[in-house]
Formats: C-alpha cells, sequence, structure tokens
C-alpha cells in the first residue's frame, strides 16, 4: 500500500483595485492602467488632509489670540458661576 502525501498551499487573497473591471463570465479581473481617474482617491485624500492641516492652524491661531480666549473665559466663568 503506497501513501501519498498531499501539501495544501493557501491562495493568496484577491485584491479588487477600486478600478477593476471583473468581465462577464470571467473570474479574471481586468486593470484599466490607462482609466483617467486612477489614483484620483489618492490625491482627492491629500487634498482633504492639506485642508485639514490648514482649517486645524486657523482655528489654532484664531483660539489663541487675546480677544477670543478672551470670550471664552468669559464664557467658561459664566457657566461655572451658575
Amino acid at each position: 500500500m503506497s501513501h501519498t502525501t498531499v501539501t495544501i498551499v493557501p491562495a493568496a487573497p484577491q485584491v479588487i483595485q477600486p478600478d477593476a473591471v471583473l468581465e462577464a463570465h470571467s473570474t479574471e479581473l481586468v486593470l484599466g492602467s490607462d482609466h483617467p481617474d486612477l489614483g484620483a482617491s489618492t490625491a482627492e485624500y491629500a487634498v482633504i488632509v492639506l485642508a485639514a492641516a490648514a482649517f486645524g492652524g486657523v482655528m489654532a491661531a484664531v483660539l489663541s489670540s487675546d480677544s477670543v480666549s478672551g470670550l471664552l473665559l468669559g464664557i467658561i466663568q459664566k457657566a461655572l458661576s451658575v
């Protein structure tokens, strides 16, 4: 009686890219590397991060100004004195 050893190797997971197209009756993905929106998500995220950093900088400057910090301190003191 002979024995056969079988080794099972798991297949790597298939990642579907946003620009991937699954053709009908096929399990193959076709990536359109010449698609005009290729990489648009990355650029949009970069713009959002830059805008958020700029907004944070403006808010830090406004909140650290004397007039705004005086107003905030007055509001907090009024709220605590009730």
